[in-house]
């Protein structure tokens, strides 16, 4: 089971939504296509922004709070058919309670319990490796780890071209910051 963080919500190259989870090493990613509804309710959560009347996943986090449950943790467990599949953990006075869920009402979830979302099952399969996505441009790229004692400016160089192909792998999967700018100016354009 991987922990992942929410990296954010973007467009891919068709213009179709996408959550975009991210492990905690910065090593691996997991896109995950939804729809724009729920795009836009984890958006206003992320951005700290409410709906002036309750959305449909700010409705079931009242319900389940009323009902003296708690989100505990969201996993995103399986993929089958290009469809991935999610369970929603409650901890409720009668135990455990395993939910299914679509991963993007699932995550919209997980951001209002800030609890943990996990990747577990069939769904490590779709994990996307970000040395494997900037794998071209490291074979461009010097190998600098053979050198024994690099100065400070050779190091921080180092550390700017591995972020720059992190955000490189990130805006290949249409997690750009341009991407996601727009989609938040969509957002707060919608009048709701």
């Amino acid at each position: 089971m991987l922990r992942m963080t929410i990296e954010g919500i973007g467009f891919d190259h068709l213009k179709q939504t996408v959550v975009l989870l991210k492990d905690q090493e910065n090593k691996k990613l997991l896109p995950i296509w939804i729809g724009p509804a729920e795009a836009r309710s984890i958006a206003l959560q992320l951005e700290g922004t409410s709906s002036p009347r309750p959305l449909g996943h700010d409705l079931l986090m009242n319900c389940i709070k009323e009902g003296g449950g708690r989100i505990t943790r969201v996993v995103i467990n399986d993929l089958q058919d290009a469809t991935f599949y999610a369970t929603v953990d409650i901890d409720t006075k009668k135990g455990m309670l395993h939910i299914d869920a679509r991963p993007s009402d699932a995550i919209a979830l997980a951001v209002r319990a800030k609890c943990p979302v996990f990747v577990d099952g069939g769904a490590l399969d779709a994990l996307v490796d970000m040395n494997d996505e900037t794998e071209e441009t490291e074979d461009a790229a010097p190998d600098l780890s053979a050198v024994e004692e690099s100065s400070s400016d050779e190091r921080d160089s180092q550390k700017r071209d591995e972020a720059q192909k992190r955000e490189d792998a990130k805006s290949r999967l249409g997690a750009s910051d341009d991407e996601l700018d727009r989609f938040k100016r969509l957002v707060n354009d919608l009048e709701i």
